[in-house]
């Protein structure tokens, strides 16, 4: 039940920012920016909040994040050829998804993978 709430605030969180930027500097429908907002979701959840997150920093993590975000946005130019994500919206939208990252990681070490940083630097050097 933890990991479905905190998908679901990363979810919102990517969606809400994913609709401002998009939504602003692109032709995509709505639907089209939570399909987006989906992928770039699961994607980044499994990989850079359960994976990365568990072995590396909050740092480490939130860059990975937003470089897969950032990859993930743009590769949607390629399903949808008539609709177009510029370069620039999909990095000002992977940025600004990064720094939320920073504050979701707080909650994931907190509340889901009950680590301190402490710990988790404890973990690395074993």
């Amino acid at each position: 039940m933890k990991h479905i709430i905190a998908f679901v605030v990363k979810y919102v969180m990517v969606t809400v920012i994913l609709e401002i930027i998009l939504g602003i500097f692109t032709n995509l429908s709505i639907a089209e920016i939570l399909t987006v907002a989906f992928t770039v979701t699961v994607v980044t959840y499994l990989f850079g909040d359960l994976l990365i997150l568990s072995l590396f920093n909050n740092t480490i993590a939130a860059v990975s994040d937003a470089g897969l975000s950032w990859l993930i946005i743009y590769l949607f130019n390629y399903p949808w050829p008539i609709r177009n994500i510029p370069l620039l919206s999909a990095l000002s939208a992977a940025v600004i998804i990064g720094i939320g990252e920073v504050f979701f990681h707080m909650y994931m070490e907190k509340n889901i993978l009950h680590q301190t940083p402490r710990d988790r630097d404890a973990s690395i050097i074993r």
